[in-house]
């Protein structure tokens, strides 16, 4: 009987890893989606704070692209350019209460493609100006969509974008 039981937990237990080893696989391809899409986020926060430094903690120190962008120029100035349109819309939110800017930075997960060490994919930048009503009832006066395809390079255990080119 004590052989029996034996034999009982040694089958739960090498059931439950036959089930699970090949889960372990998926694990680490959704860490690397998690954290791709973490890189939208921060740059959304740098954004919306106007913060170069957080902007540019998402680019590979090793960034380059087609338009001669790279980290030392802070890809030909594109975090200044971006936050120079937001201190435009702000200028016109200062004149009017009823008016606010909406950031929002995105990469659609249906154009992530991902290896090893690489991944490609697509990121969205919407800055948005919008009229509000008691900051409820909003409709949007101004919106601009810049589009870009993104490589990412993994850098030891972190992503980073390697190369930003608008479409």
């Amino acid at each position: 009987m004590f052989t029996k039981s034996k034999i009982k937990i040694l089958l739960i237990i090498a059931s439950g890893l036959f089930l699970l080893l090949p889960l372990t696989g998926c694990i680490g391809t959704s860490t690397d989606e998690t954290q791709i899409m973490q890189i939208a986020e921060n740059i959304e926060e740098a954004i919306e704070e106007k913060d170069e430094d957080l902007f540019m903690e998402n680019i590979s120190d090793n960034y380059s692209d087609t338009e001669g962008g790279t980290y030392d120029n802070h890809i030909n100035d594109l975090p200044e350019e971006i936050f120079s349109k937001i201190e435009d819309a702000e200028d016109l939110v200062d004149a009017f209460s009823i008016l606010k800017i909406k950031v929002k930075v995105t990469i659609p997960e249906s154009d992530l493609v991902i290896t090893d060490i690489y991944a490609s994919g697509k990121m969205s930048i919407e800055i948005s100006l919008e009229a509000c009503i008691l900051w409820t009832l909003c409709t949007t006066l101004y919106n601009e969509d810049i589009e870009y395809n993104v490589d990412f390079q993994k850098e030891e255990d972190d992503w980073k974008i390697i190369s930003l080119v608008e479409i």
